[in-house]
C-alpha cells in the first residue's frame, strides 16, 4: 500500500529530497498556487502526484516538474523522440507561447488525481491574490521605510537577537558541507585548521545570514558576509564575525583581515565596530583592508 505524504506537512526542501519522498512514499499531495492551469485547474486545488517513468507518459498528462528553482504543473503536448532520448514538451492551458521542452530529469510525477476547493475557497483566493498584486508593494515600502528608523532596528534587535541560531559548515569531500550547531566555547568538530569555514544564521529555521572564511597563510579573511535585507540591523552580522574571530583564534591564526570598497560605508562602519583597524597604505583601487588582532 501507497503512504501518502502531504505538502502541507513539508518545510523548505529541495528537489532531490522530493524526488526521494515519491520514491518512498509513492503518493505526494500538494495545492495549486497560480492560474497558469486554468480553468482545469484553479488556485487551492489539491493534486496527488505518483511517481512516473517516461515511456508511461501521454499527450494530455498533467506532469509536476522543477524549472529554475520552480515547482511546476503543466500538461503535456507533445513527445518527441531525440537520439536515444527523448523531450517533453508541456503548457498551461491558460498561457500563451509555444511551451516548454523538458528534459525526463526534470519532471518529479505525474498527476493522477485533482481534489477541487469548493466555490467559496475558489472565490477567496481570487479576491485575496487582487488585493495581494494590488498594496504588497505599498507595503513593502512602508516596511523599507520603517526598518530604516534607528529605533525600529533597536526596538527588534533586542527582540529577535537571541532568537539566531548559529551553524557551521564543516566540508564534506570536495562539494558538499555538513552543518552543525555552533558553540564559542568550542570548536568545531572535523573543521581543518587549514581550510576556511562557512558560518550560517537562521531565525525561525530560515537561513538570513552568512560569513565565509578562507585561510592564507597565517592569516584568515573575510571572503564573503550577507545579511537579506530585511534582517540587516539585528545584529546577525556583528555574531557572525564575532564567531568567525573566534575560530580563527582556536585555529592559531594571528589577524583577522577584510577587504572592503571604500564606499561601502555600512561595511567600514561595521567593522569599525568590531575592532578592526585600516593597515596604513593599505587602500587602493577603491579598497581597503582592515585588520583584527586575534589573542593566541
Amino acid at each position: 500500500m501507497n503512504q501518502e505524504m502531504s505538502s502541507e506537512r513539508l518545510g523548505l526542501i529541495d528537489f532531490l529530497d522530493l524526488s526521494d519522498i515519491l520514491l518512498r512514499h509513492g503518493t505526494f499531495r500538494f495545492r495549486v498556487a497560480s492560474g497558469s492551469m486554468y480553468p482545469a485547474l484553479r488556485k487551492g486545488d489539491q493534486l496527488m502526484v505518483e511517481p512516473a517513468s517516461p515511456a508511461q507518459f501521454q499527450v494530455g498528462d498533467l506532469l509536476l516538474y522543477h524549472h529554475r528553482g520552480q515547482l511546476i504543473c503543466h500538461r503535456v503536448v507533445s513527445l518527441e523522440k531525440v537520439g536515444l532520448g527523448g523531450r517533453i514538451v508541456t503548457k498551461g492551458d491558460a498561457t500563451t507561447g509555444p511551451g516548454e521542452v523538458l528534459e525526463p530529469g526534470q519532471v518529479l510525477g505525474r498527476v493522477v488525481a485533482v481534489r477541487r476547493r469548493g466555490l467559496w475557497g475558489a472565490g477567496l483566493a481570487i479576491l485575496t491574490d487582487g488585493w495581494r498584486t494590488r498594496f504588497a508593494p505599498l507595503v513593502a515600502q512602508a516596511l523599507l521605510r520603517l526598518q530604516g528608523l534607528r529605533p525600529y532596528r533597536q526596538i527588534m534587535r533586542g527582540l529577535v537577537s537571541r532568537s539566531f541560531e548559529y551553524s557551521i559548515g564543516v566540508p564534506e569531500g570536495r562539494r558538499w558541507y555538513h552543518y552543525e550547531r555552533l558553540c564559542r566555547d568550542r570548536g568545531a568538530s572535523g573543521l581543518n585548521g587549514n581550510h576556511g569555514f562557512h558560518l550560517l544564521a537562521k531565525l525561525g529555521g530560515s537561513a538570513v545570514a552568512s560569513l565565509h572564511a578562507v585561510r592564507r597563510g597565517e592569516d584568515y579573511w573575510l571572503d564573503a558576509l550577507y545579511v537579506r535585507l530585511r534582517y540587516r540591523g539585528l545584529g546577525a552580522a556583528s555574531q557572525l564575525l564575532t564567531f568567525a574571530c573566534h575560530l580563527a583564534s582556536r585555529n592559531g591564526a594571528g589577524r583577522f583581515l577584510a577587504t572592503v570598497e571604500a564606499e561601502n560605508s555600512a561595511a567600514l562602519s561595521l567593522l569599525d565596530k568590531m575592532g578592526f583597524r585600516s593597515l596604513t597604505g593599505s587602500e587602493s583601487d577603491g579598497t581597503a583592508v582592515l585588520c583584527r588582532d586575534l589573542p593566541r
